[in-house]
């Protein structure tokens, strides 16, 4: 991000780059090049060479660059590495949650959608669901896409246990009071029948793939709750939880899943801790994920109750338990008249791909013709300080546009889908070419969603995330 900045500002003849103290512009470009070359490379502090390295690097246009991340969406179903019979999630749906266990993406819940068979793209009828699916990105050609592991016609059989219908939950991977790796569902919303209004829900949900069966936990949310976020505190302990809803306005919730059988009112495994700084407008419908090796939480977007949407871009530490609001900063590269920033959407899918960045995809957004179901990807990227002070707090985000709304090469738009991180390169793709040159691939999975009050989805694609 450093190089970045200084080449921009030499290129731009920023003069608020220049104005910085000398020995800052030294100490910064040093730890820059020092990135980029061994340790014995890095600069030598005397004036005449630090002065001789810095006319260098802003001379040149032969040394290292920034490396930049790059996307690329492949659909599954177009023969790329794979064959047309991919299995695909029945009926399809939106308002599901997904959670990654045992290298395996599990898909459970959601709005299912039934097409009418006479009129192509035209649905009779939407309903809550609670069936189960898994991917195994290990399973080659002969046995691709989706399994059905359970669903509600099961109910009678040993899996009695299976959580209620619902959509607009949340989900997690966690760590259980014995150390297992479960898949945690909390809340949602069942709809029950039309005109209703339906009930919305408070248990909490943990699925045990190696016995395929579900446990109610013994506590719950202890007020009905939909429309939520929740993020597993991985750096600090997997096996706490941290809940925000559209109530936490000066805390969030804590399930920690150690306390899960305590009866004692001083140690209850649901908490509420304060928080302090700027936080985020009661909302829903918002996207939230910790960052790796960090205890920084990042919250984008969301809905208030009078319908208004949000693209604004919060931070949580969860050892200090502030939060900031992160202004954007414009991207001095772009044309006049692009988008500099994500419009204001709700339910969009948002993954970390670093200590510092995320993708953004999708979401809904308001237009003239009403609902619109975004297809757009975004690079979003923590800057970390100001330009003229050492502050190491995430002050600044700075956002690229990875693809424009209505690529063809991406996704048809939608919200409420999810994206699931892969552990590894699936196995579906091994007959696509690698780049040598690259450093480091991530494979996320997108599933299901909802083209406002136009069609549902269960198509396959995958999102491979390249720096490089």
């Amino acid at each position: 991000m450093m190089w970045r900045s200084f080449t921009s500002a030499v290129k731009n003849n920023d003069s608020s780059f220049h104005k910085r103290s000398f020995h800052q512009n030294v100490r910064r470009v040093g730890s820059t090049v020092k990135h980029f070359y061994p340790s014995h490379h890095s600069l030598i502090l005397l004036p005449s060479i630090v002065y001789l390295t810095m006319t260098v690097l802003m001379t040149t246009i032969l040394l290292p660059t920034s490396l930049a991340w790059s996307t690329e969406w492949i659909n599954l179903e177009n023969g790329i590495g794979s064959s047309s019979s991919f299995q695909r999630i029945m009926p399809p749906r939106s308002g599901h949650v997904a959670f990654h266990l045992d290298d395996k993406i599990f898909v459970f819940g959601g709005y299912a959608a039934e097409q009418d068979e006479q009129e192509k793209g035209v649905e009779n009828r939407r309903y809550p669901i609670n069936d189960l699916w898994v991917l195994d990105p290990t399973t080659k050609k002969s046995d691709q896409g989706w399994t059905r592991l359970h669903g509600a016609d099961e109910a009678n059989t040993e899996t009695a246990s299976i959580p209620q219908q619902r959509l607009a939950a949340a989900a997690v991977t966690c760590q259980n009071k014995e150390g297992a790796v479960v898949g945690l569902v909390l809340g949602g919303w069942d709809s029950q029948e039309a005109g209703t209004g339906g009930v919305i829900l408070q248990d909490l949900q943990a699925y045990c793939p190696s016995q395929n069966t579900w446990q109610k936990l013994s506590f719950d949310l202890q007020q009905p709750t939909s429309r939520l976020c929740a993020v597993t505190l991985t750096t600090t302990d997997p096996k706490k939880v941290l809940v925000h809803n559209h109530r936490c306005t000066d805390h969030v919730l804590i399930l920690d899943m150690e306390k899960e059988s305590s009866s004692s009112s001083s140690s209850s495994p649901l908490t509420r801790q304060p928080t302090t700084g700027s936080p985020p407008s009661p909302r829903g419908l918002h996207a939230c994920v910790l960052l790796p090796n960090t205890t920084k939480m990042v919250l984008f977007g969301g809905a208030a109750q009078d319908g208004s949407m949000s693209n604004e871009v919060f931070v949580l530490d969860t050892e200090t338990w502030e939060w900031q609001a992160i202004e954007a900063v414009d991207n001095k590269e772009l044309e006049e008249g692009e988008d500099r920033r994500p419009s204001p959407r709700a339910s969009p899918c948002l993954v970390a791909i670093d200590e510092s960045t995320c993708v953004l995809f999708g979401g809904a957004t308001r237009s003239e013709q009403g609902l619109h179901g975004c297809s757009d990807t975004w690079l979003l990227e923590l800057v970390v300080g100001d330009d003229d002070s050492d502050n190491d707090d995430c002050s600044r985000v700075r956002w690229t546009k990875l693809n424009d709304d209505g690529c063809p090469d991406a996704p048809p738009g939608r919200n409420a889908a999810s994206l699931t991180r892969l552990s590894f390169r699936p196995a579906i793709l091994e007959g696509k070419e690698v780049d040598a040159s690259v450093i480091s691939d991530q494979y996320f999975v997108l599933s299901g969603g909802w083209y406002p009050f136009r069609t549902t989805y269960n198509d396959n694609y995958v999102l491979k995330v390249t720096k490089g």
